[in-house]
């Protein structure tokens, strides 16, 4: 029992690091990195919600605040986003896209949607339900929700 516990933890473990590097190897527009595709369309998120500063896009771009600013460097750089002071605040920005910024968060989106019907066609819609089920209580787990709230 204690084998196959280990065995399947480590298996687990192993799926989980193989899922992490073909992240990168994501779909993307033609000319951009996944991080800045994944950084327009979170602009473009935020701005719908009309938060659009640059830790809000950091959280919906799944990055820290120190590699998003050199993904806005560059996006700015290839004209696909402008960066102007937030209202009142000296200190504050607000990013938004241009109208080729807009253009390619679209695209991106459009990939990902698409690459996302290939997985759950490939792997099948019940699947994918028991999927989800399972990954939400894993993610309760993390949240504190579950169990005793521990978390190494």
């Amino acid at each position: 029992m204690e084998d196959s516990f280990a065995e399947l933890k480590r298996e687990l473990y192993e799926l989980m690091q193989r899922m992490r590097r073909s992240r990168v190897a994501s779909p993307t527009p033609e000319g951009a990195t996944p991080l800045e595709a994944r950084t327009v369309m979170a602009v473009a998120e935020a701005r719908r919600i009309g938060e659009t500063r640059p830790g809000r896009i950091a959280e919906r771009a799944h990055t820290t605040p120190s590699a998003l600013s050199q993904t806005f460097k560059s996006l700015e750089e290839k004209g696909l986003i402008e960066r102007h002071r937030a209202g009142g605040d000296c200190r504050g920005v607000a990013v938004v896209l241009t109208p080729e910024g807009e253009r390619l968060a679209a695209e991106a989106k459009r990939l990902h949607s698409k690459h996302m019907d290939e997985v759950m066609a490939y792997v099948g819609e019940e699947d994918v339900r028991s999927l989800v089920r399972i990954l939400r209580k894993v993610a309760d787990f993390h949240d504190g929700k579950g169990g005793d709230g521990a978390c190494a």
